[in-house]
């Protein structure tokens, strides 16, 4: 299953939105905070939730909202459904609703496929007494729209760890963890799975010696969340299905959460080759995140008052691979200014001073600019020429 193209008309802050030629792999969605990135994962997630009634609403000013998703399924083709906001309701369900029955009846076929990831990824300690022995797949694929949980993940991965020792366990389940161990060393060549040990804690080799899963970073585990839970729910949805071949959509809020700019610039990449055949939307607050991208994977989303467009990015049609950061902010996001209000402030001093001629402010203002900025910096070369050429020294 992948999603094609989106419409969305006066749902949340959204007054209206078209979104085509989704690509089948990747799509970051960026642009200024508030714009409505979390909105428009929502009504994506909205369509493969059966439970949603009170969860996602209507544009305050209108009478309903639309939400209109086509899609491609592999084995049936051109899919379309549309999702009605603040007009009807499971509760409202009767025989003559047609809508609601074919909704409910997508709902019923495609709701596994999708996985929606929410921004709350913070961990605490969990102490593992009991191990849970059955998954409800109900509680899995119904509501989407709540997002995947990260209660009892540390509990999945000692559970089949421990059973992949055993006879009797499935191939594929036995291929899934092994995956899940090799993701540890996938994020970070040098660290990697050790063993289970007595006292039911993960331990991992690291370059410092065996830790505990807790010890990691919480990027580490904010990675490992999102990639032992994919594996997690496609077990539990799936159990005849290696994870790696996975053939639906992923849905990931802020991916850069609790990670250095470092793995910002390669999560993206980590995602797609773990999981080849998965469409991936994300949204993202980074330009780290969007250096690595192609053209056609970045949604810049630029507009007023809700109406909503995505940018013309066409100056990237080779990639940002070769874009600096603060071309990305300002070209892509949309930030009008990449310096602070102090150096604005001091700046107009500056220049103040060298129209009026007076020199002693002008070395007083340059000496302040000359402590803060970079030593490497163009722009300070250029003010210490233009003091020169007001002192003639």
């Amino acid at each position: 299953m992948k999603i094609k193209s989106l419409v969305i008309q006066d749902v949340g802050g959204i007054s209206s939105l078209k979104l085509e030629n989704l690509n089948p792999h990747l799509n970051i969605i960026c642009g200024e905070n508030g714009i409505g990135k979390t909105n428009i994962i929502e009504s994506i997630s909205a369509c493969f939730t059966i439970y949603s009634p009170n969860e996602l609403k209507k544009k305050a000013d209108s009478n309903s909202g639309l939400i209109e998703l086509n899609m491609t399924d592999i084995n049936e083709g051109f899919k379309k459904i549309e999702y009605i906001v603040d007009v009807f309701y499971p509760r409202e369900f009767n025989d003559n609703n047609t809508n609601y029955r074919t909704l409910y009846k997508f709902w019923e076929n495609y709701s596994k496929f999708l996985m929606y990831f929410k921004a709350d990824r913070f961990f605490s300690y969990q102490r593992i007494d009991s191990l849970k022995i059955h998954d409800d797949i109900e509680q899995h694929t119904k509501n989407n729209l709540k997002g995947v949980s990260r209660n009892n993940l540390k509990d999945w991965f000692i559970r089949n760890e421990l059973l992949s020792k055993q006879a009797y366990t499935e191939d594929v389940n036995k291929k899934n963890i092994g995956y899940a161990k090799e993701f540890i060393t996938l994020l970070n060549s040098n660290y990697s799975f050790s063993s289970i040990k007595q006292d039911m804690e993960i331990y991992i080799n690291s370059p410092t010696g065996e830790i505990p899963y807790e010890y990691l970073s919480s990027g580490f585990k904010s990675c490992l969340f999102i990639m032992w839970g994919i594996i997690r729910e496609i077990q539990i949805r799936f159990p005849n299905i290696e994870a790696k071949n996975f053939n639906g959509v992923i849905i990931i809020d802020e991916i850069e959460l609790h990670l250095h700019p470092e793995w910002q610039n390669k999560i993206c990449n980590v995602l797609k080759r773990a999981f080849p055949n998965t469409q991936f939307i994300v949204t993202t607050h980074s330009p780290h995140v969007i250096q690595t991208a192609e053209h056609n994977q970045v949604i810049a989303l630029e507009g007023i008052n809700g109406i909503l467009n995505k940018k013309d990015l066409e100056s990237a049609r080779n990639g940002f691979s070769g874009w600096s950061i603060e071309e990305i902010l300002t070209d892509v996001m949309g930030m009008r200014d990449l310096r602070t209000e102090w150096y604005r402030l001091t700046l107009s001093k500056f220049n103040t001073a060298l129209d009026e001629e007076n020199v002693e402010s002008a070395k007083a203002i340059f000496s302040e600019l000359e402590t803060r900025l970079h030593p490497q910096s163009t722009e300070l070369t250029l003010f210490r020429f233009q003091l020169k050429a007001l002192t003639g020294e």
